[in-house]
């Protein structure tokens, strides 16, 4: 392998971004000089004046999107949305601070709660539309409005065009939830006039925006997405050195399920750079002096997930057995490369992480086979035919136990936890679906077990995943509503871990998931590639990337 670079974006912003205080955006954009995001390159810049020698990229990615606009969409990814929708801002993790993009600055007020930005002058979205104050302000508005996560605005009492490039929020909650959307494609200022006339039905599959390339034939599901350069893009974004439109003419991203068709493609020289290797796959690359890997550790972390509502996990001293009967270590090994164990709910690169729950997890819920069957005996789970299979009442303790089969992580993970579930005499039987089929069939609560992820740089995720409506394991109560309704506004970063802390305690005590790993990314490339960047938390930048063969 020409180039390995271990980066640990992540970990180094999480730690960083809990100790500076307030995650409120810095005076008037106090970064640091354009060059700050060399930690996320990918070495690939010898010959950095050498003529491109193909305008056309392809790429290879394991994120298969149901639509584009992330403003109406539950997912948004890097390869899809985002190079379509710029993000307002993003987050430096060598200063700690976050940086316009979009934007051309801002500010927020003593009392952290206005904040002011500015937009360049004359900027335009990739159709040649308007991108101004008032634009803007209807482009959040509709974010409020149309988006599944329209309350991480919530506090936001006014959004206000002061003039043509001037816009003024007021949150009186602070801006702890805006700033993490500010820095995805879900925050993106996408074309809300343009949605209107469209009407969001199709505005969902062929969207506008401001990003570094717009469609360039008309997308469905399933389909390949053809782009082409926005001859209108800019970004006020220092972690980049190229700030106009993309040096690449057109993209093709594929989108390609199986992690090891990807490797192969990318070996073959058929794509120029794949999204989610297997880290088998980039292990074995690694004498390949053709192919650059770029290791990223991803904030979030992929749970077991029990309906609570179903039996037999309605019980929860089930639910706390087979909390002790996963051994995370194992799993980890097995795994070779591709995920890190993890016992709580908020890991280390994530804005909010205390290690106290990963104590206060791993002393609950110790690996403990015995004690795990212990539990199940008392819920009166026992194998009283011998055949290696708990039952009760006459019905055998099988499982079925759904796994989103883009992910190379929970395929592999479904195997390990099937063997070391049977040693526990539960029969779980794995079936594969699409990524946004798994969410689906569990905010129905339509299904038994199975896992589920998250990727987000905060805490206040767990809004999101145990509130009415919106919690894969249908676990919520008032209580823990107002825990977490609490914790999501509390300005003080130390006051707001410890918050976190005691939300997770709750959680813990009450297993309605099982924290179980967090996800490693692997990004390939042909060393023909130039310029690649990824940024926090998990996004590849295309604007500096060039072909030279």
């Amino acid at each position: 392998m020409k180039h390995l670079r271990l980066i640990t974006l992540l970990v180094v912003a999480a730690i960083i971004l809990t100790a500076c205080g307030s995650t409120s955006a810095p005076e008037a954009d106090s970064a640091p000089a354009a060059n700050s995001g060399e930690e996320a390159a990918a070495p690939a810049e010898a010959a950095e004046d050498a003529a491109p020698t193909r305008t056309k990229l392809v790429i290879a990615t394991m994120n298969l999107p149901e639509i584009l606009d992330a403003q109406q969409s539950f997912m948004g990814f890097p390869l899809s949305n985002e190079l379509i929708g710029q993000p307002m801002l993003r987050y430096n993790a060598d200063a700690g601070v976050f940086v316009s993009d979009t934007i051309e600055s801002f500010s927020v007020s003593e009392d952290g709660k206005t904040m002011t930005i500015k937009l360049p002058e004359g900027y335009k979205y990739s159709n040649g539309d308007p991108l101004d104050a008032q634009v803007l302000v209807d482009a959040i508005n509709r974010y409020v409005e149309i988006s599944p996560y329209g309350y991480d605005y919530d506090g936001m009492e006014s959004v206000t065009a002061v003039n043509e490039t001037t816009v003024e929020i007021f949150n009186a909650n602070g801006f702890n939830g805006m700033n993490q959307t500010f820095m995805t494609t879900f925050g993106s200022p996408w074309d809300a006039a343009a949605a209107k006339k469209m009407g969001d039905e199709a505005f969902a599959y062929n969207p506008i925006g401001n990003g570094l390339f717009s469609i360039k034939t008309e997308w469905a599901p399933g389909q390949d997405l053809e782009l082409v350069r926005n001859e209108n893009f800019y970004t006020s974004n220092p972690l980049v050195n190229n700030q106009g439109p993309a040096l690449m003419e057109e993209v093709l991203v594929r989108f390609i399920t199986d992690g090891q068709t990807r490797a192969n493609e990318l070996e073959a020289g058929t794509v120029d750079i794949a999204y989610g290797l297997p880290a088998s796959a980039a292990n074995a690359m690694e004498s390949n002096p053709d192919i650059q890997v770029i290791k990223v550790v991803l904030a979030g972390q992929v749970s077991i997930s029990m309906n609570v509502n179903k039996a037999p996990f309605d019980d929860v001293n089930v639910r706390k057995a087979l909390a002790m009967a996963v051994n995370r270590e194992q799993l980890e090994v097995a795994l070779n490369g591709s995920a890190t164990a993890e016992y709580a709910f908020v890991n280390e690169s994530m804005i909010g992480y205390d290690p106290a729950a990963q104590d206060y997890a791993k002393d609950l819920y110790p690996y403990d086979l015995d004690a795990a069957k212990a539990l199940l005996a008392e819920s009166g789970w026992e194998d009283t035919d011998g055949d290696g299979v708990l039952d009760k009442d006459g019905e055998a303790f099988s499982v079925e136990f759904i796994i989103d089969s883009s992910s190379v992580s929970q395929t592999d993970a479904a195997s390990v936890l099937q063997a070391q579930l049977k040693e526990l005499g539960i029969d779980m039987q794995i079936t594969q679906y699409e990524r946004g089929a798994v969410r689906e069939t569990m905010l129905a609560g339509d299904y038994q077990m199975g896992l589920y992820g998250y990727l987000w740089a905060d805490a206040d995720i767990l809004t999101y995943r145990f509130s009415e409506g919106m919690s894969p394991s249908q676990f919520f109560s008032a209580e823990l509503t107002d825990m977490l309704d609490a914790a999501r506004v509390i300005p003080d970063p130390a006051d707001r871990t410890a918050a976190y802390l005691d939300i997770q305690k709750y959680l813990l005590d009450n297993v309605p998931m099982i924290p179980l790993m967090s996800e490693n990314l692997y990004v390939g490339a042909r060393s023909w590639v130039q310029g690649i960047k990824i940024l926090f938390p998990d996004r590849l930048v295309l604007n500096d990337v060039k072909i030279v063969e």
